[in-house]
């Protein structure tokens, strides 16, 4: 954040953040270690539409409610970033609204049975603060959450610092070196695309080769919809490239 003597501007850093910030694809994953910017880049993704766009719903999920609550955790992070983009924090509802209707909301997947709670919503974009943390499943019923009906395309965003031992390693195994285990460099911000086959995961570069693994239409249960490939990034942040705020 840089200060005049007349007005505060926050800006994304020029590299990751904003390849972050300006990425197409439906899900797009920036990881890092600690101090790296990945919460704020989360944070500043949150306001792209949230207040030009009526009833624009985005809903930022980590593990524990503890972790956005606790003094200096994402809630502590909003309160100046929200307050000067025109929102109005409502604390109990762990929320922050805007005039035409726009909200962001905060809220924990503690327990696996936890993503149950969200039967039924639509959920324009759905961010996840260090994806690691959250099971297969979660991830994977959530996306089913991620419906719009204001206009804008539903999209996931997401941080994390990837675990060897957790899945998102192997999700994200393509932007991974696996002799070094370090993200690929030039692979950064370049889309994949899948679609999921009852628990396995189909993997092609572009979204037509995965028609093979669909059903044809006339094949679905009525009601059912044709599943579509889903596109996929992923960005990693150095901790020594500047930054504007910690994450």
């Amino acid at each position: 954040m840089m200060l005049t003597s007349r007005v505060a501007i926050t800006a994304a850093q020029a590299g990751p953040q904003t390849l972050f910030l300006g990425s197409p694809a439906d899900i797009a994953i920036y990881g890092g270690a600690a101090g790296a910017g990945k919460t704020f880049a989360l944070l500043m993704e949150a306001l792209r539409h949230v207040g030009r766009v009526r009833n624009f719903t985005v809903v930022i999920f980590r593990r524990t409610m503890p972790q956005i609550m606790n003094p200096g955790g994402l809630w502590d992070e909003t309160l100046n970033l929200y307050r000067l983009a025109g929102g109005t924090p409502h604390l109990v509802a762990r929320e922050w609204r805007w005039r035409r209707g726009g909200k962001i909301k905060f809220s924990h997947l503690q327990f696996d049975s936890t993503v149950y709670d969200w039967h039924g919503t639509q959920i324009t974009l759905i961010c996840f603060d260090e994806l690691t943390h959250f099971t297969k499943h979660q991830v994977f019923y959530m996306l089913s959450r991620n419906r719009s009906t204001c206009g804008v395309r539903p999209y996931i965003r997401a941080t994390c610092n990837p675990d060897a031992d957790s899945w998102i390693a192997e999700f994200l195994a393509w932007w991974i070196d696996p002799d070094t285990g370090l993200p690929i460099p030039e692979r950064a911000g370049m889309l994949r695309y899948f679609v999921r086959v009852g628990e396995q995961i189909m993997w092609a570069d572009r979204p037509e080769d995965l028609l093979q693994y669909l059903p044809r239409p006339e094949e679905l249960p009525a009601g059912v919809e044709l599943p579509r490939p889903i596109s996929v990034t992923f960005i990693r942040q150095s901790v020594r490239q500047p930054r504007s705020a910690a994450g």
